[in-house]
């Protein structure tokens, strides 16, 4: 655990103007769970227009390449053809630049791509996802989310319902979007499939049952969301996790980490979220917070 010597933010609490602590010695049955925070800012405090997170490859075979132009054809539409920046984290979230891995590349001109023959040590890349600011005119015509997939058909089918997407990513779908879009894993439009859906719509998600087929099981789908326009207005921050329980709890203080990830937040908050590192809403995890 890192040192919390916070000075004059030494009261414990979550909220925006502090940041988040969850102290072990006041929970009642087990430990705090290991956070993570975001923030959201005025809008002014964002330049540009940021895309959905993709992961085009995995560094089972060379390496893992997130290339632009691969990711124009799988995504079309859904990436400007001339980005003005990249950023890549692993698939748990963590920065690219803190795993101690080598990149090949690492610019908005090609993408990403990271070698596993050029680690040091024998080791081998990270699993690797990116996104990508665009023009502000990109993101101006529709707000949408990325894509979304909880589920696989090797059981019942392929259930993605919104409640249960909304829970597993908070803050990145908004309450009542006004339209739903499903497509394979591939990228095959789910009305070019032939499978039939028990629901596809707003409401409840999308869901896909296998007993339903005719001679054949669900394909393996993602969804993604059009949302009102102010839900992609927000400022938001990345993900921040500069702590862990392992000492007297979880310190995820604004001072801190605006002094660890400078011009990374902005000085007049909105709001904070957090969530531990699986992606459960600090409110649902039964850990106590002091205020």
């Amino acid at each position: 655990m890192k040192s919390n010597n916070i000075g004059s933010y030494c009261l414990i609490g979550y909220n925006q103007s502090q940041g988040f602590a969850c102290l072990n010695s006041e929970q009642w049955r087990k430990p705090c769970e290991d956070y993570k925070v975001v923030f959201s800012c005025n809008g002014t405090f964002c330049s540009g227009c940021q895309t959905g997170w993709f992961d085009y490859d995995d560094p089972t075979g060379m390496g893992d390449y997130e290339v632009l132009s691969q990711l124009l054809t799988k995504y079309p539409k859904e990436i400007c053809s001339q980005p003005l920046a990249i950023e890549a984290q692993t698939l748990s979230g963590t920065p690219a630049l803190s795993t101690g891995n080598t990149f090949q590349v690492y610019d908005a001109t090609y993408g990403f791509a990271c070698v596993n023959a050029e680690q040091k040590g024998g080791s081998r890349c990270e699993d690797y996802r990116v996104r990508f600011t665009c023009p502000e005119e990109f993101c101006s015509a529709e707000c949408r989310t990325g894509w979304f997939s909880s589920d696989e058909p090797s059981g019942t089918g392929d259930i993605e319902s919104l409640m249960q997407l909304q829970q597993k990513y908070p803050g990145q779908i908004c309450r009542n979007p006004l339209s739903v879009k499903a497509q394979t894993i591939s990228g095959i439009s789910a009305l070019n499939t032939e499978n039939i859906f028990l629901a596809y719509d707003t409401t409840y998600g999308f869901a896909c049952i296998n007993s339903a087929q005719k001679n054949r099981i669900c394909e393996d789908y993602q969804v993604r969301f059009t949302c009102p326009a102010e839900f992609c207005s927000e400022c938001r921050t990345r993900w921040f996790n500069r702590d862990s329980p392992s000492g007297k709890g979880d310190y995820e203080t604004l001072l801190q980490l605006q002094e660890e990830y400078p011009g990374e937040i902005c000085p007049d908050l909105w709001s904070i979220e957090a969530v531990t590192l699986s992606g459960i809403p600090a409110s649902q995890t039964g850990n106590i917070f002091q205020v």
